[in-house]
């Protein structure tokens, strides 16, 4: 099981807000709606917290690390999205929006929609941690601004070592339910097929309705966005990375990952392209 972390941590004070380049990305709409949304997923930990701890309940171990690392953590990268915005675009009610989202996601973030086990539970939070370090690391390398690469930087080092921990806590759980690579992966692809559904649509929704009030929002909108947001996954996204990581669960013979990684990773390609 983890031992306890011994890694530098950060805080807001050492990310140098007022440095911050506004003529590089305050003109851009897309920035501000991806940095705003992402904020509003980050700092709702506290609803996934609970979720975890309930369901984890005698655990003492991931209790305790969930409750004062985990959960920590994700709110300070919450905090510090939310004060990047707030000083690149200082009109937004950035309270106000938050609080809508918290009441429409609050119903889709319930215990009984976690995994069917334990281990398969840990093993969909390396999907969710994949995915968000993944994502950091595509704002890092995207990012017009040094302050936000800085700070995406920060962030996506500590969803890497989320992923580890989680990981961990998975083989734990592996070795008492010896779940088959088959169980493991249909879990680890059903929870892939969730990611993104509901709550960046709903964050990026009421980021759009408090920005523009009055104005409509739809899927059709929101496809719109992720639409121009592929320009940027298809020249920055880490898929080598990212795929690595969203196998490691299944556990695959080297010889099998080595042949298959190449072609999952053309493939990833191939349908963020279309």
């Amino acid at each position: 099981m983890p031992a306890n972390s011994t890694r530098p941590l950060w805080s807001l004070a050492d990310i140098p807000y007022g440095a911050i380049d506004l003529q590089k990305i305050a003109a851009d709409t897309d920035w501000f709606y991806l940095l705003a949304g992402a904020s509003f997923v980050e700092i709702l930990s506290d609803l996934y917290t609970r979720n975890l701890v309930s369901y984890y309940a005698g655990d003492e171990e991931a209790i305790a690390w969930l409750e004062t690392e985990w959960e920590v953590e994700e709110i300070q990268h919450g905090r510090a999205l939310r004060q990047y915005v707030e000083t690149v675009w200082p009109d937004f009610d950035w309270e106000r929006a938050f609080a809508g989202f918290r009441q429409d996601y609050s119903p889709y973030c319930r215990p009984e929609l976690l995994g069917p086990s334990r281990a398969l539970e840990m093993a969909a939070r390396c999907v969710v941690e994949t995915g968000t370090s993944s994502f950091y690391a595509m704002i890092q390398a995207a990012s017009p601004e040094p302050v936000l690469a800085q700070l995406a930087s920060r962030i996506r080092n500590d969803e890497v070592h989320h992923y580890k921990y989680f990981y961990r806590f998975f083989r734990h759980y592996q070795e008492q339910e010896n779940n088959s690579r088959w169980r493991i992966g249909r879990e680890l692809w059903r929870r892939v097929a969730e990611v993104d559904q509901e709550d960046a649509y709903l964050a990026i929704k009421n980021v759009f309705q408090v920005r523009n009030p009055g104005m409509p929002f739809s899927h059709e909108d929101f496809e719109q966005f992720r639409g121009r947001m592929s320009v940027w996954v298809r020249r920055y996204y880490p898929f080598d990375m990212a795929l690595k990581m969203l196998l490691k669960p299944v556990d695959l013979p080297p010889t099998l990952q080595k042949a298959a990684l190449p072609l999952l990773t053309r493939g990833a390609r191939r349908l963020v392209a279309a």
